[in-house]
């Protein structure tokens, strides 16, 4: 893939982020409270087992998703229990409802210039590519 193909790529990323940050704002979340509350929306979990299922995301500056649940539990969309277990309350799942359905949406008109067939067979290369790149970071000599 020469330079362009990067290109594109870095584009179409750029205006996928911004596209659900906006749609995200709209409800006081970003990209990362949105992870933390989808993941939430599965069932009971604790702080642990969030930052262990968002561990890729985890850094220096962040280094657990603590925070993202206390301000759910602030608003009234996550409630705490006695054993450490997190989960969302009605409020919460109404919340995530409204959300999940605005972003599937948007998701929608983001692919709607491609046929069914064109978007599987993006989504096929797209995967093979990530497969490769991972097979490659693997051979690659620890440092």
């Amino acid at each position: 893939m020469g330079s362009t193909g990067f290109y594109w790529l870095k584009h179409i990323d750029g205006a996928i982020t911004e596209s659900l940050g906006r749609l995200f704002a709209e409800d006081g979340l970003n990209r990362r409270t949105w992870q933390v509350l989808n993941t939430i929306s599965y069932g009971p979990t604790t702080i642990a087992a969030l930052d262990e299922t968002m561990a890729a995301f985890l850094s220096a500056d962040e280094p657990t998703m603590r925070p993202h649940v206390e301000r759910f539990v602030e608003r009234g969309w996550a409630q705490p229990a006695d054993d450490g277990e997190v989960t969302l309350t009605e409020e919460g799942r109404g919340a995530y409802g409204q959300v999940s359905e605005r972003s599937g949406a948007l998701r929608i008109r983001m692919m709607e210039c491609l046929s069914t067939g064109e978007h599987e067979v993006l989504m096929e290369l797209l995967q093979r590519v990530a497969a490769h790149l991972d097979a490659l970071a693997a051979e690659a000599p620890r440092q």
